[in-house]
């Protein structure tokens, strides 16, 4: 009766005039909600603690997609396997996951509808590839390290993502649906899932070194296992993207659009519950004398004082107008992708790549050509991190 509630209220928002509604709390959005984001933004925060402290390196899911398209590695491919793997599963066993396009669209916007998820997925693309990370990136990572890039980098896309939505009105073009298959999962059910696959990360924690020990006691690093815990990160960290809600573009327009009249602000406690874990554990990590990471080899950190520049706020807001444009950043596209691969699914996926290759073939040609071993040894970087 609420996703009715809602669908209705955006069904006439859009048949009428484009004035905003009073500023008013989703019926969608209560104290399930918040519990569900919460618990899924404390497993986002986790994998992000594991993938740093086993294998060394920061997870930016926007930066090791680019990565798979400028310096392809075996970990990055097997992260963004996880991602897409996790959303099948998540999709068969766990449910919430919405329909694209939505089974209540209005006759003659198809078109439309789909020209929005190319071109916002085109930006999404293009900015976070020029801006050096996303959601995860910036938000999970950057923020808990205090990087300045980083504080500059998520206002900027958070409010050209609300203007674009609110403008666009991307509530309408995405109203909450009843999930596929009519499975609804509970407060319950996201907690069950986020202990579990918290359970998961500490086991694989304690387990790694002996491991690494047991198979390759004269290695300095366990590269094989380094690529198991590449494909561990990326599944866990798509379950906790479906146990957030995250992976439903509905949630996320109903916060961004703040002219829809019901209001969803699930997602700052998806970020809350993500940052109680990393902010801790980056603080605490810094602090030390940067040790290595479990599976051997070193701890990658980007640098935090990096200055702010052009790219990063340019690069910033157009990922704000992708954002607000198709409800969706990388890590939920993926996801999203691997629970109904749909050819709107396909097309916003597409899009998205075909933004990141736009920034590459443009980097290349505005890169002095007496420094092409420098590109080679920047891709490294890129696709470890989206926090620079």
């Amino acid at each position: 009766s609420t996703s009715k509630a809602v669908c209705s209220h955006a069904t006439s928002r859009g048949q009428g005039t484009p004035a905003m509604k009073p500023l008013a709390m989703s019926p969608a959005f209560g104290a399930e909600g918040v519990a569900m984001a919460l618990l899924g933004g404390a497993v986002l925060g986790s994998t992000v603690a594991f993938k740093t402290g086993l294998i060394g390196n920061v997870l930016g899911v926007s930066g090791i997609t680019k990565g798979l398209l400028m310096s392809p590695s075996l970990g990055s491919f097997c992260f963004n396997i996880g991602l897409i793997l996790a959303g099948t599963g998540m999709n068969l066993v766990y449910g919430g996951f919405e329909t694209l396009p939505p089974a209540d669209q209005p006759e003659g916007q198809r078109a439309l509808f789909l020209a929005r998820l190319g071109v916002g997925g085109f930006f999404v693309g293009v900015g976070t590839a020029l801006g050096s990370g996303c959601t995860s990136g910036h938000g999970l990572t950057g923020l808990a390290r205090l990087t300045r890039r980083s504080w500059v980098a998520v206002p900027c896309f958070m409010l050209v993502a609300i203007a674009i939505a609110t403008a666009i009105e991307t509530a309408t073009a995405f109203p909450v649906q009843a999930p596929a298959g009519d499975r609804a999962p509970t407060r319950s059910d996201a907690a069950g899932w986020s202990v579990c696959l918290m359970a998961v990360l500490l086991i694989f924690v304690a387990a790694a070194p002996a491991l690494h020990k047991l198979l390759r006691p004269s290695a300095p690093e366990a590269l094989e296992l380094k690529v198991l815990a590449e494909l561990a990160s990326g599944l866990i960290f798509g379950c906790g993207l479906a146990v957030s809600t995250m992976v439903r573009p509905s949630k996320v327009a109903g916060f961004l659009d703040l002219g829809s009249g019901a209001w969803d602000p699930s997602l700052p406690f998806v970020m809350g519950g993500a940052l109680c874990i990393t902010f801790p554990f980056f603080q605490i990590l810094e602090r030390a004398t940067l040790p290595a990471p479990l599976l051997g080899g070193r701890i990658y950190l980007p640098p935090r004082e990096k200055p702010v520049d052009r790219d990063i706020v340019l690069g910033s807001a157009l990922f704000g107008v992708g954002w607000g444009t198709c409800g969706m950043c990388p890590g939920p596209m993926w996801v999203a992708f691997g629970a109904n691969p749909s050819m709107d699914m396909c097309l916003a996926v597409l899009g998205m790549l075909c933004g990141m290759y736009t920034h590459v073939i443009w980097a290349s040609a505005c890169r002095p050509a007496a420094a092409p071993a420098s590109l080679a040894s920047d891709g490294k970087a890129v696709e470890l991190s989206a926090a620079s």
